[in-house]
């Protein structure tokens, strides 16, 4: 129970978190909003593992984990850049189906690693009710 409600936080959180992209873009390029959302997490990860005295290892990790960083600044500059123009509902929406649509493709083909975890008809009802929120909350 305790990981759904850490799992409910986070995404209420990115719900925050969009919309404030979407105002730093008011005033900053989404390179500029980049270097801010991930500098921060730079000194703060530093200032964590200074307290910790916990070294930064990079030994044994697949090549590909890496692109995460790349990942982020895309994530970041289209946030920035496109809930100003559509809203964060509509973002949000749009970007919860792509996210669920990518996850269920790396579970199905077990892609970076992750266990395989099978495509069940029983999931059609839901991916269904997904299209049809997403189609509501984009046509208002």
């Amino acid at each position: 129970m305790l990981y759904y409600l850490l799992l409910l936080l986070a995404g209420a959180l990115q719900g925050v978190m969009v919309s404030l992209n979407g105002q730093l873009g008011n005033y900053y390029s989404p390179f500029a909003i980049c270097f801010f959302v991930h500098g921060i997490a730079l000194i703060l990860l530093l200032a964590y593992l200074l307290a910790k005295k916990t070294p930064l290892g990079f030994k044994g990790a697949p090549w590909y984990v890496y692109l995460v960083g790349a990942l982020g600044i895309a994530i970041v500059a289209s946030t920035s850049w496109c809930t100003l123009r559509v809203g964060a509902s509509v973002f949000l929406a749009i970007s919860t189906a792509g996210q669920i649509i990518s996850s269920q493709l790396i579970d199905q083909f077990g892609f970076f690693g992750m266990p395989v975890q099978k495509f069940n008809v029983k999931q059609i009802p839901g991916y269904v009710l997904l299209a049809a929120g997403v189609a509501l909350v984009v046509t208002g």
